[in-house]
């Protein structure tokens, strides 16, 4: 007899005992009172778990919190869940279901995996919280938040694998089926999902090697990123660029593309060409002799690294000096200020020499022979003439309109005339053809003509 037989025969013996003594059914006090009895366990349970934990927020000690956390609410969880199996196992021994005692205890078990799982992730959430803000009294260092997220997400995965393949074995699938469908299974999956397993192995090397951290400024130019990161995750990076949207970066480009970190510098670099006329050319190393001396005096301007002013190179137009140097100050706001007050002590240097800045400038030069004032002259006459030309074309145009508007004037008289014509001649005919029907009229033999011997007057 192993122990489940046991356990079977002292569970049938109590719920007939529990039967003879309330004159109930055994099949339903034995239920209820394993109801009950969850939830008295659950009501401690509340009470007391929730002490603890109040007490241990407090603790020096980064675990006992976070273990007292995780198992919090899954542990009164399975309280319920176990209550629930064994009543429903009694009930149906007594109905005579042989299969359902088999299916509730796989179910129990998948039941108390799960439960395990969730316990598992609320533990890791909480210690990684406890990693990177430990508690006040807590001696340890605080770990940097890409450490910590990595260590719990590497954690939490080989727990979800490890409590996958002992559900399936629970199912009753064997360990070496799922070794030999994972061997054909991997190559399957590798090949449709590889550039997921190639973000994900990028994230980890991320993670390993941090070659940069949440909150750090990054940009590589090779993919036009550039902004803060806000999380990174094992397929994808969060960057939250300047410009104000986010850019999800997958984590394989970081192992093929090189990343710049800003927020690491130690300095900035000050870098600038001060161009002066070639009329200057006298004052051009008094000039860089006062820049460098200010630049040594500068607070702001770290005397450890380089400082270069020289007079680099004669430019197209301008004597060109380069201002080369590095700043204490890292960040980009307070840096342009910094850069700001220099060039405009610059300023000040290159009027204190009686030297200008120089701007693009072209020089005419004269032949031999040809003096200044002459050559004035003849561009003004050129100019003057250029302005008669104009004045003259100017005129003819407006004479030309002129000839133009009198014409059309012209044309309308004309056209006015002939109308006139044509209704006097019209007027005239009308009028002849009045007057030969009035004179048609009189001629005509009227009544008189032809009454009495039809003779007429001589």
């Amino acid at each position: 007899m192993n122990i489940s037989d046991s356990a079977t025969n002292l569970l049938s013996s109590l719920q007939t005992e529990l039967g003879q003594w309330l004159h109930i059914p055994g099949w339903i006090v034995f239920p209820a009172l394993i109801m009950l009895a969850a939830v008295i366990i659950d009501i401690a349970l509340h009470f007391v778990l929730n002490r603890m934990e109040r007490r241990l927020r407090d603790s020096p000690r980064r675990w006992d919190d976070p273990i007292l956390h995780g198992l919090r609410l899954p542990l009164r969880w399975w309280v319920w869940a176990t209550a629930l199996m064994v009543s429903l196992g009694v009930v149906g021994e007594h109905f005579g279901i042989e299969r359902l005692t088999t299916v509730l205890s796989r179910l129990g078990a998948l039941i108390t995996l799960l439960l395990v799982a969730w316990g598992g992730i609320r533990l890791f959430r909480r210690l990684e919280q406890r990693l990177v803000f430990p508690p006040g009294n807590c001696h340890a260092k605080p770990v940097d938040p890409t450490s910590a997220s990595a260590l719990t997400k590497i954690v939490g995965a080989v727990m979800i694998v490890t409590l996958l393949l002992i559900g399936l074995q629970i199912l009753g699938v064997s360990m070496s089926s799922i070794l030999a469908m994972g061997g054909f299974g991997g190559l399957v999956i590798g090949f449709a999902a590889r550039d997921v397993i190639a973000n994900f192995f990028g994230g980890m090397v991320v993670h390993l090697d941090k070659p940069f951290v949440v909150g750090d400024w990054i940009r590589s130019p090779e993919r036009q990123i550039e902004g803060i990161v806000e999380d990174i995750g094992w397929r994808l990076t969060t960057v939250r660029t300047f410009a104000g949207p986010p850019l999800y970066v997958p984590n394989a480009w970081f192992s093929q593309i090189s990343v710049e970190t800003p927020t690491r510098m130690v300095s900035r670099r000050l870098w600038e060409t001060i161009s002066l006329r070639y009329q200057d050319i006298g004052a051009v190393e008094n000039v860089a002799r006062d820049i460098r001396n200010m630049l040594l005096k500068h607070e702001e301007i770290d005397q450890d690294e380089l400082i270069t002013v020289n007079f680099a190179t004669f430019g197209q137009y301008s004597l060109d000096i380069i201002v080369y140097a590095f700043t204490h100050e890292t960040d980009w706001q307070r840096f342009h200020e910094i850069k700001q007050g220099i060039l405009l002590k610059i300023r000040d240097i290159i009027d204190e020499r009686g030297a200008e800045l120089a701007i693009p400038a072209s020089r005419i030069y004269l032949p031999e022979g040809i003096e200044k004032g002459s050559f004035e002259k003849e561009s003004a006459e050129k100019e003057e003439s250029e302005k008669d030309r104009a004045e003259q074309d100017d005129s003819r145009n407006d004479s030309a309109r002129r000839d133009d508007v009198e014409s059309e004037n012209v044309e309308c008289q004309d056209a006015e005339y002939e109308s006139e014509q044509r209704r006097t001649r019209q007027g005239a005919s009308s009028r002849t053809a009045r007057q030969s029907q009035e004179g048609n009229r009189r001629t005509a033999p009227g009544p008189s003509d032809t009454d009495g011997d039809g003779e007429g007057d001589a």
